[in-house]
Order: structure tokens, then C-alpha cells, then sequence
């Protein structure tokens, strides 16, 4: 996957940081009275959206860092010097949010193509065996009625072959009580031979 590489992440990074110093210099330029906030978002949701959160929270300290800066360099007053400080931790932890917001957005996304894709394997797959099932319902069957071995295709199986293979079923052995009836009798019998034998 592209988005994974390391000279794409790269990209997404240097683009992140072009745009938060554009950014940072037309607010600078237009002064504190045009209300730039909301264009800040765009190199941290950048980040958030292609690299992790860990670039998140580096975007988001850069970015409150930079609208610090630009406040300060714009000399614009306030009452105390603290509220300009409290202004930049509270655009640092929106800017946070929302880099956070978007990325697990684009999780969200990810997570649902991926089991998007799944559940079309699985129709597929489900297809596939509906017409396999449908082929063999539609013909009809040969079984050797001495070796009791199915005829599939040309070739004979035998039975437990043909529905582990061809049906995907889970096959277990056993003893019908007719059979061991027999072995029983049969056992009696040979029992009774022994004994009678000088």
C-alpha cells in the first residue's frame, strides 16, 4: 500500500508543514482581525488522515506553537499576557481533537473496506458453492452398490471423499446398530465354532 512507504509519508509530512507555514504567514499578513482558526485545521487533519497519532499530536503542538507565534508577532493585546498563552493550549488541544477525530475517522474507513471486501469473498465463495451444489443436485448420482464408491467426473470416490471434497463436510465414523448387531451374531457364531472345535 502507497500510504504506508516511507517517501509518501514524507510527502504528506512536508505538505503538512508547507501548509502550516502558509498558513501561519497570510495570518500573520492579514493581522489578529481576520479570524484564521478554522484554516489551522488543515495540517493537522492532513496528518491525521494519512500518518498516525503521533503525528497528530506533533502537528498539533507545531500548529499551537505557530498561532502562538503569529499572536505574538501581530501585537495584539490583551488584558493579561497569560490569556494569550491560555489561547494557544486551547487551540493546541482543538486542533488535537480534531486531527484525533480525523484519524480514527479514516480507521473507521479502512476498517470498514476491509470487511467490505471480506463479506464479498464470502458471497462469492457462498455462490460458487451454491452452483457447485446445484450442478450436483442437478445430475444424478452413481454409486457402485459393491464398493459403494461414487462416480464423479469419470472417477470413482469413495463416499467420504466425495463429501469431504466436493460438499466440505466434516466426516466421523461409526457403528450403525444393525452393523454391530451383525458383528455381535457374527462374533457368537465364530465363539461358538471355537468351542465346538476338539
Amino acid at each position: 500500500m502507497q500510504e504506508t512507504t516511507i517517501p509518501f509519508r514524507l510527502k504528506v509530512i512536508l505538505a503538512s508543514l508547507a501548509n502550516l507555514l502558509a498558513i501561519s504567514y497570510i495570518h500573520y499578513l492579514t493581522g489578529y482581525e481576520f479570524l484564521f482558526f478554522v484554516f489551522y485545521f488543515l495540517p493537522v487533519s492532513l496528518s491525521g488522515w494519512y500518518l498516525g497519532r503521533l503525528s497528530v499530536f506533533c502537528f498539533a503542538v507545531l500548529t499551537g506553537m505557530s498561532w502562538c507565534f503569529v499572536d505574538i508577532l501581530s501585537n495584539h493585546q490583551y488584558p493579561h499576557e497569560m490569556i494569550r498563552y491560555a489561547n494557544s493550549v486551547i487551540c493546541f488541544l482543538a486542533f488535537a481533537i480534531i486531527g484525533i477525530l480525523v484519524q480514527g475517522l479514516r480507521q473507521a474507513l479502512n476498517e470498514q473496506k476491509q470487511i467490505s471486501q471480506q463479506l464479498q469473498k464470502a458471497h462469492d465463495e457462498l455462490q460458487r458453492w451454491s452452483q457447485e451444489l446445484q450442478t450436483l443436485q442437478s445430475h444424478m448420482q452413481v454409486v457402485c452398490a459393491w464398493t459403494k464408491r461414487i462416480n464423479v467426473e469419470g472417477k470413482w470416490v469413495p463416499l467420504d471423499e466425495f463429501f469431504r471434497d466436493k460438499l466440505k463436510a466434516q466426516i466421523s465414523f461409526g457403528v450403525s446398530p444393525e452393523a454391530m448387531q451383525q458383528i455381535l451374531q457374527d462374533a457368537t457364531a465364530a465363539q461358538g465354532q471355537f468351542i465346538e472345535s476338539p
